[in-house]
């Protein structure tokens, strides 16, 4: 006995090998969306924007003008140490908060609305509160440069037997003393007054370096012009060690100790390396 194939209608078949359009539909919107936020994310890393620089070096505490400025063209999404400063306008008229050299990249810490409130050298250099520049001279000192330091001694050829001490008194805050008259031989001598004195500048052209002392420090400079007495100078390191300020030598005095020394007469620190 044989069994019989249903038949199916023509239009029920037809229905069933239909597919479902819809995962297609989505696969197609989200490689389109891909596609479109790829092409935004690299318009958008394209975009720039001007930055303003430096082209010409200013020195601490000097005005900014327009002709010490220039542009650049940076990515506009870059580092937060990179966003600098977009309007040149905003810049003419302010002050260097620190020696800005060309190119450099303009930020807002770099820059202040007032001058500052001590003077300031062509180098950058702050006198600083309640301090004296003193000008001096270098022809007894030789190259120089504001990085170094200066000790400062004078000559006494009287040989004046307590000069040197009573300078020493009145520097300890002590009252001067007034100069003993000696019956003995005396010989010219040398005295060391200040050592380590920091330069504030170096005008080059005049022979003639700036020094920043206190105002007494200043005065017994002027003391000792007053009196006739040569004055002498240094260059010493910034790093070197003080020397014994007030320190008088006579010729009489030297010793050969002291000459073939390896540390330093009058220190009251050791030798480095030691």
């Amino acid at each position: 006995m044989s069994t019989a194939t249903p038949v199916v209608p023509l239009g029920q078949a037809l229905a069933r090998k239909k597919n479902n359009p819809l995962p297609a539909i989505l696969i197609v919107v989200g490689l389109l969306g891909a596609v479109t936020l790829a092409i935004l994310g690299f318009l958008e890393s394209r975009k720039s924007e001007t930055v303003v620089v430096m082209v010409r070096d200013v020195p601490y505490g000097q005005q900014i003008s327009a002709e010490d400025l220039g542009t650049v063209t940076v990515p506009l999404h870059r580092p937060a140490q990179l966003a600098g400063v977009s309007d040149p306008a905003t810049v003419v008229g302010q002050y260097a908060a620190r020696n800005l050299g060309s190119n450099d990249l303009l930020q807002p810490s770099m820059l202040m609305a007032a001058p500052p409130s001590q003077p300031v050298y062509p180098n950058g250099e702050q006198l600083q509160a309640n301090m004296v520049p003193v000008p001096f001279a270098t022809t007894t000192i030789g190259p120089l440069s504001y990085h170094d330091r200066v000790n400062i001694g004078f000559n006494d050829p009287s040989g004046a037997p307590d000069l040197c001490d009573q300078v020493r008194r009145a520097a300890d805050g002590q009252p001067s003393a007034m100069p003993v008259v000696s019956t003995g031989m005396t010989r010219p001598y040398a005295c060391r007054l200040l050592s380590s004195v920091r330069v504030l500048y170096v005008d080059e052209a005049a022979n003639v370096a700036y020094l920043e002392l206190t105002p007494y420090q200043s005065h017994t400079i002027w003391a000792l012009q007053a009196a006739g007495l040569q004055l002498w100078g240094e260059r010493y390191g910034a790093t070197s060690m003080p020397l014994a300020e007030l320190d008088r030598l006579d010729i009489g005095q030297v010793t050969l100790g002291n000459l073939e020394a390896a540390g330093i007469p009058g220190s009251s620190a050791g030798v480095p390396g030691e």
